[in-house]
């Protein structure tokens, strides 16, 4: 990590809660700037930093086309097969053919490294100061396992974004671990081995865990003990400990019914959802105009860059009475610039472009319950659990002795596929199962006037050296940036 001033981050993430609103969330700033010990001298300070760390992690820019966190999120979509992005329209066209974050001297692989490390360190900074600040012993705690699972959250991202699944190779080298908060005087760190960042991971959510048991957020982008159940289930599927999987994905889903069928077309933008476990809600003046996550995926609007679209091929995933269908809108109007495309519109941003971001979901945690009991062999248990889903999709139950278990497997993985589009999951999935992107040209037409026209879809199908699409390329990775790699000798 590069060494940097801790005042200066601290002052970052503080500043970017001195607003003033009715609502709780944007009022826990303390007034002026503070300094590193002024930050750490109450539980209120720190109360107002963690708000502040979570606001700099979904709302930090330093381009249009790095709309914090959420940028990772789209990032990771359009490196897989169902989501495209838009040819010669801005923001995602480098990461769909591979180009970058594989490509280490760029501006978003420079981005992607810092500012997830930047949450860190903050977090680093409360863990080893809220025991000392003033306030009762009951907010400390809270306030430590929130920094704990935050920071959980980001090494999990970073050992999935910057290496291999921890199946391939528990030994590869993937991302410096840093557990205490740096100084001008810090000394950088060599790359921890995959196997040492979940095990971070792991103690960090476990210690979490505890402390979180009786806190009672006001706000849903806090993380709270459903949170840290559902960080350990992604990290237990991903370590293939299925068992544990299962079981922290059902204790995450608690309290969390799967919306309703009449719900899903709702636009995916308001933490109030009763299936949103985790999100980050805005106001609309910390929407950035361009610099946002709707702002790439929300293709209603005339205003937007209307970046991201889907696969034709993705479309027929999905059976006709699949309420997710209805999202589904061909742009036929030769005047129209997304003429021949189709629209998904699953996220639509509010009018005030106020749009809440997803970040957790009962639908995931339930789909990593029946794949986790679909592998361990229980495939009623598994069932049950794709049919709790599956009939608020308005889609049939599934009767046992349809499917075999690798059968089912794949359907599981396919529902991950139709449920979970737009949200940051398909190259982590890709990466942990080890697979390849299956792109392929749409030959699908409709009529226009007297003639058949052919819809548009994928046009990249290689990596950006021209070579086929394989699984394990190195092209699927995030590359540690080249200003990193010149200051950090250790790497």
């Amino acid at each position: 990590m590069k060494t940097q001033k801790f005042k200066s981050i601290l002052l970052l993430a503080v500043v970017a809660v001195l607003t003033s609103c009715s609502d709780q969330f944007f009022e826990t700033a303390p007034a002026g700037d503070l300094t590193g010990k002024e930050a750490y001298a109450s539980t209120a300070n720190i109360d107002a930093l963690t708000n502040g760390t979570l606001r700099y992690l979904m709302e930090s820019s330093t381009s249009q086309d790095n709309p914090g966190y959420p940028a990772i999120l789209l990032t990771q979509e359009v490196m897989g097969e169902d989501a495209i992005a838009r040819d010669g329209v801005y923001g995602f066209r480098d990461s769909y053919p591979y180009r970058d974050p594989y490509d280490n001297t760029t501006r978003r692989a420079l981005f992607f490294w810092s500012f997830q490390y930047k949450v860190i360190d903050n977090c680093n900074g409360i863990i080893a100061n809220v025991d000392q600040a003033s306030g009762s012993d009951t907010d400390k705690r809270y306030l430590k396992g929130q920094a704990l699972a935050l920071r959980a959250f980001v090494y999990l991202n970073l050992v999935r974004q910057y290496q291999f699944t921890y199946i391939k190779d528990q030994t590869a080298k993937a991302v410096p671990i840093y557990t205490e908060p740096t100084s001008p005087a810090s000394q950088p760190k060599a790359r921890a081995s995959v196997a040492a960042v979940y095990n971070q991971v792991i103690n960090d959510l476990t210690q979490a865990e505890t402390l979180l048991v009786g806190y009672k957020r006001t706000v849903k982008n806090r993380l709270d003990l459903n949170v840290v159940k559902g960080l350990l289930a992604r990290t237990y599927l991903t370590m293939e400990k299925w068992d544990l999987a299962a079981t922290k994905a059902k204790e995450a889903r608690t309290g969390y019914a799967i919306m309703e069928p009449g719900q899903y077309g709702q636009g995916f933008n308001d933490v109030s959802n009763v299936e949103w476990i985790w999100g980050h809600p805005q106001r609309a003046d910390q929407n950035l105009g361009g610099a946002s996550f709707f702002a790439y995926i929300d293709v209603t609007p005339t205003t937007g860059y209307r970046s991201i679209m889907p696969d034709p091929n993705f479309r027929k995933l999905f059976a006709d009475q699949d309420v997710r269908k209805n999202l589904f809108e061909l742009v036929t109007t030769p005047s129209d610039p997304m003429y021949r495309w189709y629209k998904y519109k699953k996220f639509v941003d509010k009018t005030d472009r106020s749009g809440n971001i997803v970040l957790m979901r009962s639908s995931e945690m339930t789909l990593i319950e029946a794949e986790s009991k679909a592998r361990l062999g229980d495939l009623p248990g598994a069932i049950n659990a794709l049919n709790e889903l599956r009939v608020k999709r308005n889609l049939p139950a599934i009767v046992g002795g349809t499917f075999n278990q690798a059968e089912l497997i794949e359907e599981i993985l396919n529902e991950r596929r139709r449920e979970l589009w737009g949200e940051g999951f398909r190259l982590l999935d890709i990466l942990r199962l080890q697979r390849k992107p299956i792109r392929t040209e749409t030959t699908d037409t409709f009529v226009s006037g007297s003639a058949n026209v052919t819809i548009k879809g994928h046009y990249i199908f290689q990596f950006s050296n021209n070579t086929p699409l394989v699984p394990n390329s190195p092209f699927y990775l995030f590359s540690i940036p080249i200003n990193e790699i010149n200051t950090n000798p250790n790497l």
